[in-house]
Order: structure tokens, then sequence, then C-alpha cells
């Protein structure tokens, strides 16, 4: 199976929707949710500029950022965003769970049990720390969505909470 891989965007995002925004200072609590469409069936995305920005929306100053994949066949992940490494990852996610097997979860009528193991294999979720109004990470590290049954519309849950 051919895989989408963009160490640099999110092919196939649509838009952002700010679902809840309460100030109680010095408190924020902002959540967003991202829709996605991903134009192929495997994908490993960049979206730290997307979840930068909701942070920017927010106006939390020092707190956490929690990212959910809200799906069972994806996941997101913090990695670095070397075109080599994500060629690396999606190899080593096939390997382990390679597509077209005679998986149980078949009998059901469905094709995807590889895509929840490699759902399994990244996180659904991550939190992680913001300070002075940025995401608190080392030299190379970003924040990666992977599908791993794309071509439909799914959510991804942006919450970001701590003072403004």
């Amino acid at each position: 199976m051919e895989w989408l891989l963009d160490p640099r965007g999110c092919p196939g995002f649509e838009k952002h929707e700010v679902q809840a925004h309460v100030e109680k200072p010095p408190y924020v609590h902002h959540t967003e949710y991202f829709y996605l469409k991903i134009p192929k069936r495997y994908a490993l995305v960049n979206l730290t500029g997307y979840v930068e920005a909701a942070l920017e929306r927010s106006g939390v100053r020092d707190g956490f950022c929690f990212v959910s994949a809200m799906h069972i066949t994806s996941g997101v992940y913090i990695n670095d965003a070397e075109s080599g490494l994500l060629r690396d990852i999606s190899k080593w996610i096939d390997g382990l769970a390679p597509f077209g097997k005679d998986y149980e979860h078949h009998m059901t009528g469905e094709d995807n049990a590889d895509a929840h193991l490699k759902s399994f294999l990244t996180n659904h979720a991550l939190t992680a720390p913001v300070t002075e109004g940025r995401l608190d990470f080392g030299t190379w590290q970003q924040i990666f969505y992977g599908e791993f049954d794309g071509r439909r519309s799914k959510r991804v849950l942006v919450k970001i909470t701590g003072l403004k």
C-alpha cells in the first residue's frame, strides 16, 4: 500500500472549529476540533502548525496541550519531521501490521484489522507542555497524525488548558 508522508503539513486538513473557550482568571480552557479527510488509506502528516495556531487562539501561556486522534484506526505521536524517518516509520508499522493478512477481525466483514493494529502502535492521544505561549519541545520534535484507514472524514481533538 502506498503511504502519504508529509513532514511539513497535512494534506486533507479541512477546517478547525472552536468547541469551547472558557476563561476563569487566571485559567483558560480551550477546545478545538480539526476535521481531516486524508486522501490516501495510510498517512503520516505533520499537525504541529495547526496545533500551534490553536494554542495561539487559546491565549494560554503556561499549561498543557492535549491532542487526541478520536478514532480507532488513527493515532498521534511526537517525533522528528525528517522525511527518511517517516519512510522508516511507515515501513516499520507495515512490517508489524501488514495489510491483507487473514485477521480474525475480517470475519466481521471489515478489511481494516491492520489499521486497528497500526493505531495501537502509535498512540490515540498525547500531551505536550506549553511554556511562554509555545509548545515546549526539543529541537526536532513535531506532532504527527497517523492515518491507517483514510479517505473519509475524521476529527482530531485539541484541548489546551493553563494560565493566561
